[in-house]
């Protein structure tokens, strides 16, 4: 529990921005996460690439999207 909090705490404006999104959408998609946040395909392909390695994001593909999530296991609820 410790070490999560410690994550949180390091996480960026705009990490911290898209994980918000994502916990009240549920899911969504980058270009969701896109429009939502506006920031840049890029900007947000990068952050999603830094918390999906982190263990904070799942992707998941169907068809050609990729649905982002919250990776709630063995993280407390907000």
């Amino acid at each position: 529990m410790t070490i999560r909090i410690e994550q949180d705490m390091k996480r960026t404006p705009d990490e911290s921005l898209l994980l918000g999104l994502l916990r009240r959408q549920g899911s969504a998609t980058l270009e969701d996460l896109m429009h939502l946040s506006r920031m840049s395909w890029e900007q947000v392909f990068g952050l999603i690439d830094r918390l999906s390695r982190s263990g904070s994001v799942r992707l998941t593909r169907v068809g050609r999207d990729y649905y982002v999530e919250h990776n709630w296991d063995g993280c407390e609820r907000r």
